[in-house]
Formats: C-alpha cells, sequence, structure tokens
C-alpha cells in the first residue's frame, strides 16, 4: 500500500521525497546529549556545518560537488521520562547528525573533503566534549 500526496505537490517534489539510499549504503552519524547552557553554541556549528554541506555535496549528482544520498539533523530536548513528557525535561539537548554516503569510496571522500572545513576543529572538539555514540563507517541495514 503506497501513499497517496496532495494533488498540489507536483511530481519532481514526489521524487524528492522518496528516500534515495537502500540497504548497504555507507552510513556516518552521531547523536550527544549537549546541556541547554551551550545549545546556541552548537546550533552555530551545525549551522555552520550544514552551510559547508550544502556547498560541497549534492543530494543529486550536481558536477562539481561529492554526490551524497542523505543529510540531516534533528534535535530534542531530552525528557526525564519519555513515556510521561508531563515529568519535564533533563536541561539537556540530544541532537542527531546522519548521514549516508554511496560507499565507502564516497564516504572517504567526505573525511578527505571534511579536512578543507574552516570549523572542522571546532566539530571534532564535539566528540571530545560530548562523548557522543558515533556510527562510522556503518550500513544501512533497514528501511521504510
Amino acid at each position: 500500500m503506497s501513499a497517496t500526496l496532495p494533488a498540489h505537490i507536483d511530481l519532481t517534489k514526489k521524487q524528492e521525497l522518496r528516500m534515495s539510499f537502500d540497504v548497504g549504503h555507507t552510513t556516518f552519524g552521531f547523536t550527544m546529549r549537549v546541556p541547554d547552557a551551550d545549545v546556541a553554541i552548537v546550533d552555530d556549528l551545525i549551522s555552520s556545518h550544514a552551510a559547508w554541506m550544502k556547498e560541497t555535496h549534492s543530494l543529486t549528482g550536481e558536477e562539481g560537488k561529492l554526490h551524497t544520498l542523505e543529510y540531516y539533523v534533528s534535535k530534542a530536548a531530552e525528557l526525564n521520562d519519555m513515556m510521561d513528557p508531563s515529568k519535564g525535561t533533563t536541561g539537556n539537548v540530544v541532537y542527531t547528525v546522519s548521514e549516508v554516503h554511496k560507499d565507502d569510496e564516497h564516504f572517504g571522500k567526505h573525511v578527505e573533503l571534511g579536512q578543507s572545513w574552516d570549523r572542522i576543529n571546532e566539530f571534532f572538539g564535539l566528540f571530545e566534549k560530548y562523548g557522543p555514540l558515533v556510527t562510522m563507517a556503518g550500513r544501512v541495514t533497514a528501511k521504510l
């Protein structure tokens, strides 16, 4: 059974809405817990990373850019009890950065290209400061 998109979404948009990756593609991602006091600093760095990704990567194989299959960042306040949000939050925000690359070779090129980003050392500093869970050169094992 497939979902029907509203008529006002054109065919190009419908194609963009489909997942562009498959089981077996190479992944990189991390999830980290950041104190509320540090959120503005992390938001700025993540925003800079997203801008760099747009500048140097393409989801469509655009000439001169590294073809990447998926990139997104999400964040949410960490709940004291996920089954009862009325119990409030912990004072932390949970960030998840997710990337999907065509294969190990493209992921390697992404890592190489990353060395030219002017804020790469700050980005690695997140790993030192917040000790995230990291998936390095993982594999997509399931998808819709």
